[in-house]
């Protein structure tokens, strides 16, 4: 009996956190959570080497230029995995419900209080779980700014 309980137990919280799971990427898409991705690659592409050398290169308009036709180019490629992992990041903080409720009523919701009391845990979460994501693409942009900022010969 004892081992029949623990596996409904087991089985209904697992069925919990993946209708979490769902609601929270559907509030992430509806919130547009993930156009951060932008942000950031942009943000940290600027204060590397290789963009500095790019920009001695070309000159700090056209390197500017360069790097964000580049991240046009790489980002939607990666835009569904750094949503994903918004979700993974954000599931375990709400209800689906409470996700469901913010992302249709937004800062009407009941919830959007609560919602921006856990920015700072999700993104906490956010940061372990995606930095090897954000490190790639941050590669992939990088290489391909490189590649075509530097003459060939």
């Amino acid at each position: 009996m004892r081992r029949t309980t623990a596996w409904t137990f087991f089985f209904a919280a697992t069925l919990a956190f993946g209708q979490s799971e769902d609601s929270a990427l559907k509030m992430v898409k509806a919130l547009r959570l993930g156009d951060n991705l932008a942000g950031l690659t942009y943000q940290i592409a600027k204060t590397t080497t290789t963009f500095k050398i790019v920009e001695t290169t070309l000159n700090p308009q056209k390197a500017d230029e360069l790097l964000k036709a580049e991240m046009a180019l790489v980002l939607p490629k990666y835009r569904e995995q750094w949503n994903a992992n918004l979700a993974q990041a954000w599931a375990p903080l709400m209800t689906a419900a409470e996700f469901d409720s913010v992302a249709s009523d937004k800062q009407q919701s009941p919830f959007a209080g609560k919602f921006v009391s856990l920015q700072d845990k999700a993104g906490a979460a956010m940061k372990v779980n995606s930095e090897p994501l954000l490190k790639t693409v941050l590669k992939e942009v990088l290489s391909g700014v490189f590649e075509k900022a530097t003459p060939k010969k």
